[in-house]
């Protein structure tokens, strides 16, 4: 493995409160990092630090090896993302928003990947209507399903089960496994824990502005991922 990713004493702040600091820690080709900690602990910032959508008050991000902002083209042509903010046009329906982002990456053969998309996340029988009137749990397999129509390299991923009903959490789980399976990287912050490890290769502990632990996942039960988070 090499690495993808390596994080240089990145520490933001938010006028005179530090929500993160000094964080330092690598992520190789290949890895599926499930990032945990307590509600408020900084776990979006650092994610959305990472995704570019956010800049740090100090240090760097590095990106196979050269400083991410030299390489933001790149960066943003492998990443894809979900985030709280669903980033859709409410007032477009569902193809019309995938057809912007298909077009936006290059998406070959668009429309017929549309409507395979568009079935594997069970949207076809509403794909002309505004995404305005979805449910919150609609939108999230929206969200996946942009994902699967440009198929990055590496996803990051913020509460991505929540909202998705136990149908979807099957489906979506089942992309996640094959998505790594194909040697792509994952960093993924969740509270569903025992779908964390079922996928995770690694497990980060945020907590007190900084990863109070980087542990294998090999073995690691839910109950000790709780302990973690207490002790």
């Amino acid at each position: 493995m090499s690495a993808l990713l390596n994080l240089e004493d990145v520490s933001k702040r938010f006028g005179f409160r530090n929500i993160l600091k000094d964080i330092n820690f690598s992520i190789n080709t290949g890895e599926f990092v499930m990032l945990i900690g307590n509600n408020g602990a900084g776990k979006s910032t650092l994610l959305r630090i990472i995704s570019s959508l956010m800049k740090p008050s100090k240090g760097q991000i590095n990106f196979r090896g050269t400083k991410q902002n030299d390489n933001l083209l790149e960066w943003l042509r492998i990443m894809g993302n979900i985030t709280h903010e669903n980033r859709l046009y409410s007032d477009l329906n569902s193809k019309d928003n995938l057809r912007i982002y298909g077009n936006l990456y290059g998406v070959k053969q668009l429309d017929s990947k549309i409507d395979e998309v568009l079935s594997k996340i069970d949207l076809a029988h509403v794909a002309l209507l505004p995404v305005r009137n979805f449910s919150s749990g609609m939108k999230k397999r929206l969200m996946i399903g942009r994902l699967m129509l440009y198929n990055p390299e590496i996803l990051i991923l913020d509460e991505p089960y929540t909202g998705l009903d136990q149908n979807s959490f099957h489906w979506f789980q089942e992309y996640l496994q094959q998505f790594h399976q194909k040697g792509y990287t994952v960093l993924m912050a969740t509270h569903q824990l025992a779908l964390g490890l079922e996928l995770a290769t690694r497990v980060l502990v945020l907590d007190q502005q900084n990863i109070k632990y980087d542990v294998s996942s090999e073995g690691l039960s839910v109950e000790r991922c709780c302990a973690l988070l207490e002790e």
